[in-house]
């Protein structure tokens, strides 16, 4: 092989000699050329630049001729030689049915190539059971991989896999929790050998391992890792596999499903969101704690005459506010928790976590199931929260804006809000006097232009007999529904109202009576049906009154 090896570099060195040779060969004709045309100029004539580069050019040439004849000639490496083939590893299983792996060490007792490895390989599918032992408990995870049979092919095919947690069957499992522990386990490939003997197994972790995982696979076979403490400068996680003392090195995210606790494969999913929108809207809701000081219960309203959502029956009646309803319907349904702290929690853990004597409690009732919350006293913006699933979550306070809710701001933002095509009489008594004006509504089918048939509601507003403006009667409807809660009344009204407006509705609602009495300063009290509601700004009742005047005169009706 050596002689082989000198035939070549003779080789190389005789062609490379003879191409030097063919440049030196010529240059001289080159150098003999110009020495020529140097007498020729003694003569009078020049040589042309044209002529200069075409010789620098075929110097260049010659010189990468020779220079790639010598690497070509010269020995190439052997490519095979730069191909890692690994850590030389025995894989067996032994007796029990258990996988082992062991390198393999040279006379000196030491790795001739410390490099990377497989210790097993599987799938996720071809697990059965895993069973789980790290510092936040033990627990078994069970798995199952459905096989159908192709009707068109006849080929067996495997569906996603099924995994269950022992002992919380009923319990939904967090979205690729389970498959991170199963895919950490199926196929374990390490980095490096930290150590072939172990014989420091403590300076590793392994005399109080982080976890250690035995699992059982569909042929009855199985494996067992356990894992030790992280490797210094990011380098990895150090572990052992089978019975062996080895200490291999593999990534951090290879065994970092391993030290999950159960409560990092709970779901962080407190309930379902609603399917459809005909079970979007609860059929009762009721709101008891400490946060409230009372118990309110509100249902939605199905009085058309009024164009609101939601009412309030308890503890007292009347249309709430569309903000403070939206801010409570947001919070009940599809919701999702920050983490799980607690599953299945005890009396004492229901006390630790405020939820054996809830600071808020909701229960609404919806279409197609009823959903209970109790949630603690927030802190950080941050409350404590159980279902009906008995696991406790953390949730931000802006996820349950219900729990700072209270009768006050269930007021509604305006005074009242009847619907325009429900009107059959509006009544308004000022200082000035009584105005009646009455309402009819109409309905009749047009045609549209693809077709078909809809509903067009036609309204007209007679005072005294007298066909009012439509227009303006519409700007004047708008202004009885701008009636703006300004704040909360603390006292009831008394004496004489500076305005009284009575809605009267072609739907049989009874008729609504709006008084508001003056207070002495810029906001008045407004009373709806004999109960105080609000607050009015004072300009208001001035600006209505001068409103109805415009209206029966002709007069433009501005708006509010």
């Amino acid at each position: 092989m050596a002689e082989n090896k000198d035939n070549l570099n003779k080789d190389a060195v005789e062609n490379t000699d003879t191409q030097n040779d063919a440049l030196n060969s010529f240059l001289e004709r080159e150098t003999s050329v110009e020495l020529n045309k140097k007498d020729d100029s003694k003569k009078g004539k020049k040589l042309s630049k044209n002529a200069k580069w075409f010789i620098i050019a075929g110097v260049a040439i010659v010189l990468i001729a020779a220079i790639i004849v010598l690497l070509v000639t010269l020995p190439q490496k052997d490519e095979k030689s730069e191909i890692d083939p690994g850590t030389p590893i025995t894989l067996t299983v032994d007796e029990k049915g258990e996988h082992q792996a062991n390198v393999v060490l040279n006379d000196k007792g030491k790795l001739d190539n410390n490099s990377y490895g497989t210790l097993i390989e599987y799938t996720p599918s071809d697990i059965a059971k895993i069973d789980v032992e790290n510092t936040s408990g033990t627990f078994t995870v069970l798995a199952e991989t459905p096989v159908t049979v192709n009707e068109e092919t006849g080929k067996e095919e495997t569906d996603a896999t099924i995994y269950t947690l022992v002992g919380f069957e009923d319990i939904e499992l967090q979205a690729g929790g389970p498959d991170t522990i199963a895919n950490d386990v199926a196929r374990i490939n390490f980095d490096s050998v930290a150590d072939p003997v172990g014989d420091k197994s403590a300076d590793f972790g392994f005399d109080n391992p982080r976890a250690t995982v035995k699992t059982t696979f569909t042929d009855k076979t199985t494996s067992t890792v356990i894992v030790g403490n992280e490797a210094p400068s990011q380098m990895g996680t150090y572990i052992q596999f089978g019975n062996s003392d080895v200490v291999y090195i593999v990534p951090n995210d290879a065994v970092d499903g391993l030290l999950f606790s159960v409560l990092d494969l709970v779901t962080i999913a407190i309930n379902d969101a609603a399917t459809t929108t005909d079970n979007a809207e609860f059929e009762s809701l009721t709101l008891k704690g400490e946060a409230y000081g009372t118990t309110i219960e509100l249902r939605p309203n199905e009085d058309v005459a009024i164009d609101t959502t939601y009412k309030m029956i308890a503890p007292k009646k009347m249309f709430i506010s569309e903000t403070e309803a939206a801010n409570i319907t947001g919070g009940i349904r599809g919701l999702s928790g920050k983490e799980v702290v607690c599953v299945n929690p005890s009396s004492a853990q229901l006390s630790q976590y405020g939820l054996a004597t809830p600071y808020a409690q909701l229960s609404a009732v919806y279409p197609d199931t009823t959903v209970n919350l109790r949630v603690s006293k927030p802190k950080d913006d941050m409350v404590y929260i159980i279902a009906d699933s008995n696991i406790i979550y953390t949730i931000g306070t802006q996820s349950v804006m219900w729990i700072y809710t209270n009768v006050d701001k269930l007021v509604p933002d305006m005074v009242i809000d009847p619907n325009f095509d429900s009107l059959s009489q509006i009544e308004v008594t000022d200082e000035s006097g009584t105005y009646v004006i009455d309402v009819t509504t109409t309905t009749e089918s047009v045609d549209t232009t693809d077709g078909t048939q809809e509903q067009v509601n036609s309204t007209t507003a007679t005072y005294n007999g007298k066909k009012l403006d439509s227009d303006n009667f519409y700007v004047f409807y708008q202004n009885i529904c701008a009636m703006q809660n300004a704040g909360k009344a603390t006292e009831n009204g008394s004496g004489t109202p500076v305005l009284t407006i009575r809605l009267s509705y072609s739907t049989g609602r009874a008729t609504d009576t709006i008084n508001i009495y003056p207070t002495g300063n810029t906001k008045y009290i407004a009373e709806l049906n004999g109960n105080t509601q609000s607050l009015v700004y004072k300009s208001y009742c001035t600006k209505f009154s001068q409103c109805v005047q415009d209206l029966i005169m002709g007069k433009t009706v501005g708006s509010f």
